[in-house]
């Protein structure tokens, strides 16, 4: 049976009693904020770190924009991640969501710039200059004492003497 279709059962005395999947899709959608359909729609309960709704779907966690998804447009192939054209992980609204496969989704973020595709100084999320790569390629001493000068871990002191880090920064040395 379909994820997205309404089903209900009726007791003995003819009353409608809803299914749990019933229940809980209205236990959800209470949790969006509707908006007008060519803007988020914002899920307005538990996040997760990244920022995507969380809701617990009969005993199991699922990601809320999977399950606007689902209820909205049916189920997910295997294989195949619903994608968010809006680039907001909160975001429910059905029109905004489209499935693709992971390589679909890493290339959306290389184009968005939401991923770092740079290596070295031209990478947005690196801690470290080329020179004092250099620096700490060359330092003599604890790796201990290095890190902490540096304010990074003693694994990546070691990683970039050992050239496992910034190679290309430390070859000519």
């Amino acid at each position: 049976q379909p994820t997205g279709r309404l089903v209900h059962m009726y007791s003995p005395l003819r009353l409608p009693l809803m299914l749990p999947q019933e229940k809980a899709k209205q236990r959800f959608w209470a949790k969006v904020n509707p908006a007008p359909s060519d803007l988020c729609w914002e899920w307005m309960a538990c996040l997760s770190e990244k920022g995507y709704g969380k809701f617990n779907y009969l005993g199991k966690m699922a990601r809320a924009n999977r399950l606007a998804y689902i209820f909205a447009k049916g189920d997910i192939p295997d294989g195949k991640i619903v994608r968010h054209i809006c680039d907001n992980p909160s975001c429910c609204n059905p029109s905004h969501l489209i499935l693709g496969t992971h390589k679909d989704n890493v290339i959306d973020a290389i184009k968005r710039n939401r991923r770092a595709c740079h290596q070295g100084e031209l990478n947005n999320r690196n801690k470290l200059s080329d020179e004092q790569v250099r620096q700490i390629f060359l330092a003599r001493g604890l790796f201990c004492d290095i890190a902490k000068e540096f304010d990074i871990s003693v694994t990546h002191v070691s990683y970039i003497k050992q050239g496992k880090s910034r190679a290309d920064v430390t070859k000519d040395l």
